[in-house]
């Protein structure tokens, strides 16, 4: 095993993770919109973000990958290539960048299930005040037949 192996992997690594890190960037912005969509009722972007976030998904994958397959094509110089501070403190940043990312998610999903909620409740209402309406309406249409008006 030489030096310059571990090096060479090491750089790739780091040029891997430094991509990662500024996708996981940019991942918190377009989390970031969602809410800002969610709270200010825009639904049309709404849609193009999940679109967004659905090749965001993939894009998550294939960075999987990548770093499964630059670790199995040897273990042992990708360990002590991912003992580098420098790795180390990129995929430390990356951590915390997942952490945000997940918990602005968390957010994001507790508001879209009260809207959802609300908007149930909204449509029960309607559908009360519709049967009222339609009960009154024949309960008028009775009395004209019954000869009481």
């Amino acid at each position: 095993m030489e030096y310059s192996q571990v090096v060479e992997l090491e750089e790739k690594l780091l040029e891997i993770l430094r991509q990662e890190y500024s996708f996981y960037q940019s991942l918190y912005l377009l989390f970031d919109k969602q809410r800002d969509n969610l709270r200010f009722e825009r639904d049309q972007k709404l849609i193009d973000l999940y679109d967004e976030i659905e090749k965001a998904e993939k894009r998550i994958a294939d960075s999987e990958d990548k770093i499964a397959k630059l670790r199995s094509a040897n273990r042992k110089i990708f360990n002590l290539a991912a003992t580098s501070p420098e790795v180390k403190k990129l995929v430390t940043s990356i951590a915390t960048l997942l952490k945000k990312n997940l918990a602005l998610i968390k957010e994001n999903e507790e508001f879209a299930k009260n809207k959802r909620h609300r908007i149930e409740e909204e449509l029960e209402q309607v559908k009360r005040m519709y049967n009222a309406m339609a009960y009154k309406k024949a309960e008028k249409g009775a009395k004209v037949f019954d000869g009481r008006s």
